[in-house]
């Protein structure tokens, strides 16, 4: 399987993956900033639509890739379970649906409420819907060796921080004070962001495949080109914030562009598969 076939393959898993982390990360950014006076600024409303907006953006994109959606409720029934052997096992992909699934229950919950519970309890939510999804990786790594639990994880979760902040930047921050914690927030995600994708690239150059024996050449030699213009864009990102402080212009072109430069790295975690498995 070619970098492009296992793209076109993924690309609704790779949609979803970004924009689930985009909407985890903006509700962890809103509760920091306005949780204890959502209900006062009525900023909730303006926060649940674009968060529900992300979500169903979400959900509407993974439909593609499981299929038939119908067979969600049976997965879900299906969390817990134990192998042959009797060794007790847990079923990543349905608490990944079962905590989107919250999170959109929620986010609507808070656009008519506005609680303050909920709008602390919604990224909690949300973080533990990212840690299943990481999980639904790693626990793959004897079979997919490119994908790490470990160096996943820090993918995701920093990709969140990295969106979710610049989102927040671009949708809700109203007060300088906010304006400059999310960027704050935002530069702390790039960072962790690059240190992900450097050490996720030492982990492919330690492995010794036995198809193709170097991990890199499954990229058909565009990992570079892609983690190079992810990276960049990225980077951009965070300069157009820098800009002008309070320019909500801005701040939504760097939505935009640091959602494509994570979308470009996404590719690259997706297509690093080996050639005689396929995942779809």
């Amino acid at each position: 399987m070619t970098l492009y076939n296992s793209f076109i393959e993924e690309l609704p898993l790779i949609l979803f993956t970004v924009i689930a982390q985009s909407a985890v990360g903006f509700s962890l950014l809103y509760a920091f900033n306005n949780g204890s006076t959502a209900s006062e600024d009525r900023s909730y409303k303006k926060f649940g639509m674009i968060f529900i907006v992300l979500v169903a953006l979400g959900m509407i994109t993974s439909t593609f890739h499981l299929g038939d959606p119908f067979h969600a409720p049976y997965m879900i029934t299906r969390v817990f379970g134990f192998t042959q052997n009797d060794s007790f096992v847990i079923s990543w992909l349905p608490l990944e649906i079962v905590g989107i699934a919250l999170m959109l229950l929620l986010g609507v919950a808070i656009l008519l409420k506005g609680n303050k519970n909920l709008i602390y309890i919604l990224p909690v939510v949300g973080l533990a819907m990212l840690y299943a999804m990481g999980n639904i990786y790693g626990s793959m790594a004897n079979t997919i060796p490119t994908w790490n639990l470990n160096l996943t994880l820090l993918l995701f979760f920093s990709s969140a921080l990295l969106l979710g902040s610049i989102a927040y930047t671009a949708f809700i921050a109203s007060e300088s004070k906010e304006y400059k914690y999310s960027v704050i927030a935002a530069v702390i995600g790039f960072v962790l962001f690059v240190l992900a994708l450097v050490l996720y690239t030492f982990h492919l150059g330690n492995l010794n495949l036995d198809i193709v024996g170097n991990a890199f050449e499954l990229a058909d030699g565009k990992y570079e080109l892609l983690l190079g213009w992810g990276i960049i864009l990225c980077g951009l990102s965070l300069i157009l914030l820098l800009i002008e402080e309070d320019n909500t212009k801005f701040a939504k072109i760097a939505f935009v562009v640091s959602f494509i430069g994570v979308f470009l790295t996404r590719i690259v975690f997706y297509g690093l598969i080996t050639s005689h498995i396929f995942i779809g």
